[in-house]
């Protein structure tokens, strides 16, 4: 079954030196190896350095077909994000807009996350928000349901997020749960799947921080019936980026 991989990070990170941007190869051979339709990169800390991320991401997307961005944008700098989002969410193999918080208490929901969102509003790509505290995953709920015109990705960054998320998220009709395997109990796509159905759960392999075979045993050892695993493996990804 192809999948597709929503989150991939490209580029050496304060996580891993394994990755560094000339072995784009290696992205390949993984898509290769596991049938992966669509791969999904950012930059990692390219929100401390928005402008050079985005030209390292536009450079590596045209290194393959199967591959799309996520532009990495600040809250704390509205302007200029807004700036990079019209020059590269234009582009069709951008596939959406990636806000990491900078601490557990830098939330998205203030003027200038605000801001943000609003000018996002006009391209209809869907906006990715890491999540690592309570105080950040409230405000990414209380964005996602306040920009209703907007799809939100929500991913948490650490074991007790992951199991939190779910329930908390639930009324944010318009936003989807990107567990990391990393952080992910055996059965915790399964429970959010419950909480969420199906059509809210999506799957990332979070490639170039942790190992793939981790997140792909996250989809194939849960307790999903085929028609749930196909679903959040690949159908809500292909839906979500059509």
């Amino acid at each position: 079954m192809p999948l597709i991989d929503l989150h991939c990070h490209f580029g050496p990170s304060p996580q891993t030196r394994a990755l560094k941007p000339s072995e784009f190869s290696a992205l390949k051979t993984y898509a290769d190896q596991f049938g992966i339709e669509t791969f999904c990169l950012s930059i990692p800390g390219a929100s401390f350095d928005a402008q050079g991320g985005a030209q390292l991401l536009a450079e590596q997307l045209g290194g393959d077909s199967r591959a799309r961005g996520w532009l990495s944008l600040s809250i704390h700098d509205p302007a200029r994000s807004g700036e990079l989002a019209r020059k590269y969410l234009v582009k069709t193999n951008f596939c959406g807009t990636l806000i990491e918080p900078d601490s557990t208490s830098d939330i998205v929901a203030t003027q200038g996350g605000r801001d943000l969102l609003n000018a996002l509003r006009r391209y209809s790509k869907p906006v990715l928000i890491s999540v690592n505290s309570p105080e950040t995953l409230a405000g990414a709920v209380e964005v996602a349901r306040e920009f209703g015109v907007l799809k939100f990705l929500i991913s948490p960054q650490n074991e007790l997020m992951t199991r939190i998320t779910p329930a908390a998220m639930k009324e944010a009709v318009n936003a989807f749960f990107l567990p990391v395997a990393a952080y992910a109990e055996r059965d915790s796509v399964a429970s959010a799947v419950e909480v969420l159905g199906e059509r809210r759960v999506m799957w990332a392999s979070n490639w170039g921080k942790f190992h793939p075979a981790a997140a792909l045993g996250m989809i194939k050892d849960s307790a999903l019936s085929a028609p749930q695993r196909e679903r959040v493996s690949l159908r809500n990804a292909r839906e979500l980026l059509a």
